[in-house]
């Protein structure tokens, strides 16, 4: 299926900035029928490459115990209690300049509705803002408001707007939007958490003919979410099935539970379930649907939908960062993290009912979502309209390259953290929120006035809700240690320090069978003086998913079956990785993290195959990167395919085209530093820079602020089965020269090659396996060795004789040195 111009292009003025996704998911590629479909890669399952045992784990998880939980029984229960008011409203006062921007946001909205342009006809919208936001807001400002007459009048409002709507889905004419797939529609995924929200926040206000006619409307719109089809897998299956492993068996199927549409229907169907009182949801005759009534879906919330989102984040996606990228992911975090927050202002945050999956602290991926999201900004800050901002460590799609506001999530795992006591969480997230966002402190305002492209005010409640005046948060950054391991995703991420001068570089290597993913198995990023040296290029849609748009290899497969689709002949054509239908899972084999350096292996074999495509020519492709801090980086890449002829190629984006002389390519930054790549393998290498060059089209234009504008491609002269790639890469200040890079190769024992730069050697296995002996020259000057590819923790001899300047150096097993945990020794 061709890919559709995203909707929030579409409508470019309407949702310009809106990051919470666009109004279309990417079904690029059919996913493979249920009769054929992939069998289980649960974390731990061998890949075909065989290297399973070397498989990186993530660190040991003890979760604390969950604290008693008692159903509430009153109003407010749904992100906010009644025991929060009176703190909520000695914060409602003009020397707050949180609230300041909230009551201005609900002064126009009160001015709007006086000129009855709220509610309205048509879209119900104004100003770019949908009816049911202002109910929202309105039904918050009618529970924060220190005026009793001005509580009344603001839920007056919320009532009626919240009435206008249900008559007209009542009255179900087929051409009005509240009646066009409506509660499973992007729309309900922008602001569908405004109806939940607003009866619970207006309850004591809504006569018993007000719940009578909304109830029915709420009834049909969790029916709904159970059947939600707006995308792939977007609703737990089988329908009806409450903590059942066999929702979690098929890989795919299971992991859209962190797709935006998937979470998106979770939290509404939470909110609704829980916004009414027990005595006002009696059973429903007139009901066809799964369950008599509303808060029988609860159980659905919680034994379904929540208990494969929880399973998909405590292993396929550990890590804390969002499998979506960073267009996406901020919703979803945030439809997953109101989702569980709703769950424990409610009362059912009781893992005895209702299992695990409701206890947020319970799962790993929740303690990991402050250090992921730290790691994942860049050190230093550019220019923006709005003010100053972190680049983002970007993976997935993306319209423009720029930081979304992560108020969302934030705000609402502020609040658990907050209600948890949890003070290091809260302070983190509160700071955060503060100084990490658009804008930094300077912009904050402008960001609770929610006047950066939302189409929603929920933005301006949660920055009241999450900040207290009162409090100053500290800088959470000095305790967060300066690497970070994703496990699920096979992240890593490193720097110098967390200050703006640092050097920073991350790593990539997760499978890709969600909307929204790329194929950017094994690409990098390498970030220094304040900008990227190279970095993947940014964009939306089936042309950037390509691997030949990310730092990383293209390996010629078989013809795919279906070669003549554009899209599906273009990844075949152009060698890329296979996202949505890959075979089986890539591998983080080994990783380091030393004083001086940065270690990782990655296995990325399978995502070059597709078993629903009947291609599996490529028999091997892999990576070894060694970062020595801070300026140089050592990359080893094997490719080899079953048959001759096929192309292999090294791919690196670059802000500007590389001057190639010989094995030495220059690129020079906007702010005049230096990039050098010297090409050791393979021999007489075929280099090529060029600009990129847009195709005329929007799916080939890059994102908006997307600085990668070249691309350095580097291949054999001939296409061999089997090639090897040895590049190393160094960053330096504008009048430096290229460090001299040499090619050492062993000469006994096991094969190995690598480089010497520097006074450093770095040594890669030709082949992975077992390792009998090492056997190597130095060349003269070397002071540092590192031998990559050893058993992990295993001891070692050194053996070493004069020769020629330099040293013949023997490693065998022994037990003078130790290995370190990703099987480097450094001696």
């Amino acid at each position: 299926m061709r890919a559709r111009r995203p909707f929030a292009l579409t409508l470019a003025l309407v949702l310009a900035g809106l990051f919470a996704g666009c109004g279309c998911e990417r079904r690029l590629i059919p996913g493979p029928p249920a009769s054929t479909a992939q069998g289980s890669a649960q974390p731990g399952a061998e890949t075909r490459s065989g290297a399973a045992a070397l498989a990186v784990a993530p660190p040991p998880f003890e979760a604390p115990p969950a604290p008693p939980a008692t159903p509430a029984k009153g109003h407010p229960r749904l992100w906010v209690r009644a025991a929060d008011l009176p703190k909520l409203r000695a914060r409602a006062t003009p020397a707050n300049p949180i609230f300041k921007e909230l009551a201005a946001v609900a002064a126009e909205a009160v001015e709007a509705m006086d000129r009855g342009e709220i509610p309205s006809e048509g879209p119900c919208a104004y100003r770019r803002v949908y009816c049911e936001a202002h109910a929202e807001l309105f039904a918050f400002m009618s529970l924060v408001s220190n005026d009793e007459a001005a509580r009344n009048d603001y839920a007056a409002r919320a009532r009626k707007i919240l009435l206008h709507i249900m008559e007209r889905v009542k009255k179900g004419d087929p051409k009005d939007p509240f009646n066009r797939r409506f509660s499973t529609g992007d729309r309900a995924r922008w602001a569908g958490e405004s109806f939940g929200l607003t009866v619970d926040w207006i309850y004591g206000y809504l006569s018993a003919e007000d719940k009578a006619a909304i109830r029915p409307v709420f009834l049909r719109w969790a029916e709904d979410q159970l059947r939600s089809s707006t995308t792939s897998h977007d609703h737990p299956e089988p329908i009806g099935a409450l903590n059942d492993p066999s929702m979690l068996k098929e890989p795919k199927k299971r992991r859209y539970a962190v797709n935006n549409y998937f979470t998106s229907h979770m939290r509404n169907l939470t909110l609704l379930s829980l916004a009414f009182d027990e005595a006002d949801d009696p059973p429903d005759p007139g009901h066809k649907g799964t369950y008599p009534r509303l808060r029988d879906y609860f159980a659905n919330v919680a034994g379904a939908w929540l208990y494969m989102t929880d399973s998909i984040l405590r292993n396929d996606a550990r890590g804390g960062a969002p499998p979506e990228g960073f267009q996406y992911g901020p919703a979803t975090l945030g439809y997953v993290s109101q989702t569980l927050l709703a769950i424990q202002t409610a009362g059912e945050a009781d893992p005895a009912r209702w299992g695990p999956q409701v206890h947020l602290d319970g799962n790993p991926f929740w303690h990991e979502v402050i250090p992921a999201h730290l790691h994942s900004l860049s050190p230093g800050t550019v220019k923006s309209w709005g003010g100053p901002v972190h680049e983002a460590a970007w993976t997935g799609d993306g319209e423009r390259y720029a930081l979304a506001d992560h108020i969302d999530p934030f705000a609402a795992l502020g609040l658990h953290a907050e209600n948890s006591g949890n003070a290091e969480r809260l302070n983190a997230l509160r700071w955060m929120v503060i100084h990490a966002g658009p804008g930094g402190a300077a912009a904050l305002p402008r960001r609770a006035r929610s006047q950066l492209g939302q189409v929603y005010k929920r933005h301006s409640i949660m920055y009241f809700l999450l900040l207290d005046p009162a409090v100053t948060p500290t800088d959470p950054r000095p305790s967060i240690p300066l690497t970070h391991h994703g496990a699920g995703l096979g992240q890593i991420f490193a720097r110098t320090s967390w200050g703006p001068e640092a050097t920073w570089f991350h790593f990539q290597l997760g499978w890709e069978q969600i909307d929204h993913q790329h194929g950017d198995g094994l690409s990098f990023g390498f970030y220094r003086g304040g900008e990227w040296l190279t970095k993947e290029r940014v964009g939306y849609g089936a042309f950037f998913m390509n691997s030949d748009q990310h730092n990383t290899l293209a390996v010629e497969n078989d013809r795919n079956r279906r070669h003549d689709d554009p899209i599906r002949g273009g990844l075949w054509r152009r060698g890329s990785q296979w996202p949505l239908v890959h075979t089986d899972d890539p591998r983080v084999l080994a990783k380091s993290f030393a004083e001086g350096y940065v270690y990782v292996l990655g296995d990325a074999t399978a995502l070059y195959n597709s078993r629903y495509e009947n291609i599996d020519d490529v028999k091997h492709v892999s990576r070894s990167l060694v970062w020595l801090k801070p300026d140089h980086l050592v990359i080893y890449d094997r490719a080899e395919t079953g048959k001759e002829g096929r192309f292999k190629r090294f791919f690196l984006q670059t802000p500007t085209v590389a001057q190639v002389s010989g094995k030495l390519a220059t690129v020079t930054t906007a702010k005049g530093q230096k990039l050098f790549v010297t090409t050791l393998q393979p021999d007489s290498p075929v280099i090529t820079a060029e600009a990129y060059k847009p195709g005329g089209t929007w799916e080939t234009k890059p994102a908006e602020n997307e600085s990668m504008l070249a691309t350095l491609r580097v291949e054999p002269p001939t296409m061999p089965r089997s090639a090897r790639f040895l590049h190393v890469l160094q960053g330096a200040a504008g009048g430096a020269t290229a460090d001299a890079a040499a090619l050492v190769r062993t000469t006994q024992g096991t094969p190995f090659a690598g480089a010497a730069v520097k006074g450093t050697l770095v040594l890669f296995p030709v082949e992975l396996g077992p390792v009998s002996e090492v056997r190597f020259t130095a060349p003269q000057g070397v002071t540092r060795h590192l031998v990559t590819g050893l058993a992990p923790s295993a001891s070692y001899d050194v053996i070493r004789k004069p020769a020629g300047g330099g040293a013949e150096i023997t490693v065998r097993p022994g037990s003078a040195v130790k290995a370190d945990e990703g099987g480097v020794l450094s001696f």
